[in-house]
């Protein structure tokens, strides 16, 4: 698809997203039904069934065909089929993660960049998600990404519609889990890092995996951590003493630390949408942090999803309460926004456009101004996915397996639903 103006993206160029199973993305937020959102290379002029994974190395992941086209169709003034998630979002108004990051100039671009697409791979903006190991099961997560999933995935995959097919990828060729684990591959990685200002750092849940401190140490050895900005994802419920003080330590020396919390809603809907997590401690993880290393960033990540938009301004109202935010996101700490799409039985846009519209109204002023004004743009003029049946059908099926209802916890959400759907 041609664009009016040339669709261009810095993280073709300087990203490596590394996922749980070892494969490649040129972000964490392309379109995944599209040929190019993992790294492959062409047979006989086609795109092969087989990703390359972390084992194959990163001038392979860099310089797949599938990456080189990407650069090559955005120099020419194509918006990438891979990139469409970011092209449809900011043409409905909304605020894409190509918004969010530095656009180098197109000149510099051209020059760096061969006929076929090809570049020096210079990684400047790492992404690692470190395998799957977990000890929550979020409702929107799955098997791929959390270890927990596991048994719910098999005693379910059959019945409902899940957001992976996990045994498969599993079993695949192209895949390896155990890359987090491997000393091997962080010594590899290091060698295209000497220009890296970004390392973004989840999970599964990161500070459970301790392998992955011998790259932090790499980094430090190196003089290379001083110039980079470090950020984590973490769920926060563990023994923090004995998990992750050993992390901050070392993160102490880097240019800067950033830490996001993950936090859905308050309390027994916490609980619910994030299975097994530990609403207190979460809450006295989030205070021991700022307490003990007030010199890092910290921020809590929402995720916006069917469950929690009936609700959503409560976090923000609890966090202002504990004297943890005010409205101008000043410090300790800024409350981000995310937003479940797939599955998409469990988006925000399974409600009738009428009753989103009517709770954003309702909310002004009750939420920083810009987590609002982004909630407002991704949701009040969407249209409604009609996927409320099915919405109610799976999460009833994963009720049944861990034993909860719904209608216990979100009574509003699951009135709401019913009656507009006339279940």
């Amino acid at each position: 698809m041609k664009s009016k103006e040339k669709f261009l993206c810095s993280l073709p160029w300087e990203h490596l997203s590394l996922h749980p199973h070892g494969h490649s993305s040129p972000c964490c937020e392309v379109d995944w039904a599209s040929p190019l959102a993992f790294a492959k290379n062409k047979q006989n002029g086609e795109y092969t069934m087989q990703v390359l994974n972390v084992n194959d190395g990163i001038p392979a992941i860099v310089n797949s065909d599938s990456y080189k086209q990407i650069r090559r169709e955005m120099l020419d003034g194509e918006v990438p089929t891979a990139c469409m998630t970011c092209y449809n979002l900011e043409k409905a108004g909304g605020h894409s993660k190509r918004n969010r990051e530095t656009i180098l100039h197109e000149d510099f671009l051209v020059a760096i960049t061969a006929e076929d697409g090809g570049i020096t791979p210079n990684v400047k903006n790492v992404e690692l998600r470190l395998g799957n190991f977990c000890n929550l099961k979020c409702r929107s997560c799955n098997a791929e990404s959390s270890t927990s999933w596991i048994n719910d995935y098999y005693k379910l995959k059959d019945e409902i519609n899940l957001p992976s097919t996990y045994d498969v990828i599993k079993n695949a060729p192209d895949t390896d889990y155990t890359w987090p684990e491997n000393p091997e591959f962080y010594e590899h990685l290091l060698k295209y890092t000497d220009g890296l200002y970004r390392l973004q750092i989840s999970g599964g849940e990161p500070f459970l995996v301790d392998k992955h401190s011998h790259f932090l140490q790499l980094l430090i050895d190196n003089g290379i951590a001083k110039n980079v900005h470090v950020s984590y994802i973490t769920n926060a419920n563990y023994n923090f003493d004995k998990v992750s003080k050993k992390f901050f330590e070392k993160l102490k020396q880097f240019k800067s630390c950033s830490l996001s919390i993950s936090i859905d809603d308050v309390g027994a809907r916490n609980t619910y949408i994030r299975s097994l997590s530990n609403w207190n401690l979460t809450i006295t993880n989030l205070k021991r942090f700022i307490n003990e290393y007030p010199e890092f960033h910290y921020s809590v990540t929402q995720t916006i999803n069917v469950f929690n938009f009936l609700y959503v301004e409560e976090l923000s109202q609890f966090l202002m309460k504990e004297g943890l935010l005010d409205m101008k996101n000043k410090k300790p700490i800024f409350i981000n926004d995310n937003y479940v799409f797939s599955p998409d039985y469990q988006s925000a846009n399974v409600l009738p456009i009428e009753i989103r519209r009517k709770k954003i109204d309702s909310i002004a002023g009750k939420l920083p101004a810009a987590f609002y004004n982004r909630l407002k743009s991704n949701f009040y003029n969407s249209e409604c996915n009609n996927l409320g049946a099915e919405f109610i059908k799976t999460t009833n099926a994963v009720d049944r397996v861990r034993r909860e209802k719904i209608i216990d916890v979100f009574p509003k959400l699951y009135k709401t639903i019913i009656d507009e759907y006339k279940i």
